[in-house]
């Protein structure tokens, strides 16, 4: 075929008969179109006289072309198959060129974690070290490969789906959130313009059997620590119970922050991002003053290093937790629900305790909400008392000149409403409050 033809219907054979452009031709490869789809082209070179497909069209009156691959490893079929794919791009107003270059330069989700996520968060969350664990060991392995574009919300829901079976609700929401607000993230940076999860709903979590500990289970354990072998673990896991704090915020507590003359102890920062000050009671505050500060160290709770915290809480925890003899799915955080308990169980208001906990809103807070229904009923009466000593005394003068004969009728009515409430009164005062 030394004299084809340069337009005629391409098949697999007349492809491979195709002759190496001549070496003294003025052009690099030799151009053949096909007439079946206009704009596929078949490249011929020189010498071995290797061949390829292309793509040529007109981009607001500018010409452009985009390799399709070279023959035979793309044979002729998937070639036209391609072709005609760019074409219906063409037809919707995309560049299908200028949409190949930019996939190239799109990145996957592990790239944007680790090159674009990390430094900007490191310096905005404090909570980064549980992200970097949560997408190293879940989300990676799952979708940490593929494209930006590629991420679908069927394939977050296979994820949940799919962590349900080794994890709780809470922790599959916590990873699931890590990588909903990730292209959040991503979206509001400009790096994609949307969030494929945007409409992905978390699991619902149960918190309402909420574990804390009665009163002996706080004296065994207050004992047991006493006991311990540990001190500053045993001075830590007391003013858990005393203060309500979270874990870090008592563990990282530094001297600098407390100030024994007025009671307090000024914590930097907080989970929700706010620094907030602790009014301490009169044993916590006493249980500072007689606990030795380690020198050069600067932490209220200094671990065996030098000018370090202390690390390993959860055992000696667990070693009071058992010498104590409590039962039941027992951890450090037990001990903040407990004080929430305490306040509520003792006149103690979900105001009360948001402020206590330092809770950023009053949601969290109405987990103890059922710990408040003795109180509620015996407020809801003492309402009635004051209305029925509002009433009782005008109404009884006042029914000597009510009109028409149903007076006395009234006034058994009234007598009996009362009578009713008294005894309500009595039956709610014996009850008395529930812990």
């Amino acid at each position: 075929m030394s004299d084809s033809p340069k337009k005629f219907r391409f098949t697999q054979r007349l492809i491979e008969a195709l002759p190496p452009n001549p070496a003294d031709s003025p052009s690099t490869e030799a151009e053949y179109s096909d007439t079946q789809i206009t704009g596929l082209k078949c490249l011929v070179g020189k010498g071995e006289g290797k061949k390829k497909f292309l793509f040529r069209y007109t981009w607001f009156g500018r010409k452009r072309a985009i390799a399709l691959g070279h023959f035979p490893e793309v044979d002729l079929i998937t070639a036209r198959e391609v072709a005609t794919l760019h074409k219906q791009l063409l037809a919707r107003g995309i560049d299908p060129r200028q949409q190949r270059e930019d996939k190239q330069k799109e990145i996957t989700l592990s790239e944007l974690f680790h090159h674009y996520y990390l430094p900007h968060a490191r310096h905005v969350k404090r909570s980064i070290r549980n992200d970097e664990q949560r997408f190293r060991q879940h989300i990676q392995p799952q979708l940490g490969l593929r494209l930006l574009s590629e991420i679908t919300l069927e394939q977050a829901q296979q994820l949940q789906t799919r962590l349900l079976s080794t994890h709780k609700p809470a922790t599959n929401n916590r990873i699931l959130t890590l990588l909903k607000g990730l292209l959040n993230w991503a979206a509001r940076s400009g790096i994609i313009p949307d969030n494929p999860l945007k409409h992905l709903r978390m699991l619902k979590e149960n918190n309402q059997r909420t574990r804390f500990l009665d009163k002996s289970e706080i004296r065994r354990l207050f004992i047991a620590a006493e006991l311990d072998d540990n001190y500053y673990a045993a001075q830590y896991v007391k003013l858990l119970l005393l203060t309500g704090l979270r874990r870090d915020e008592l563990r990282l507590a530094k001297w600098e922050h407390v100030s024994l003359e007025q009671g307090t102890l000024f914590i930097p920062h907080t989970k929700n991002g706010k620094s907030r000050i602790l009014h301490l009671n009169h044993m916590a505050t006493q249980m500072l003053m007689q606990m030795p500060a380690v020198p050069g160290n600067p932490y209220v709770f200094p671990g065996l290093r030098p000018k370090q915290p202390l690390l390993n809480v959860y055992e000696p925890f667990q070693r009071m937790v058992k010498r104590a003899r409590i039962e039941g799915p027992i951890c450090l955080h037990t001990c903040r629900h407990s004080v929430a308990a305490l306040i509520v169980s003792n006149g103690g208001t979900l105001y009360d305790v948001q402020a206590q906990l330092g809770h950023a809103s009053s949601v969290s807070s109405q987990r103890y909400a059922h710990l408040h229904a003795s109180r509620l009923k015996h407020t809801s009466q003492r309402i009635a008392n004051c209305i029925e000593e509002a009433i009782v005394v005008p109404r009884i003068v006042d029914s000597e000149h009510l009109e028409g004969t149903d007076k006395q009728g009234e006034m058994a009515s009234m007598s009996s409403l009362l009578t009713r409430g008294n005894e309500s009164v009595t039956s709610t005062a014996s009850s008395g409050y529930m812990m």
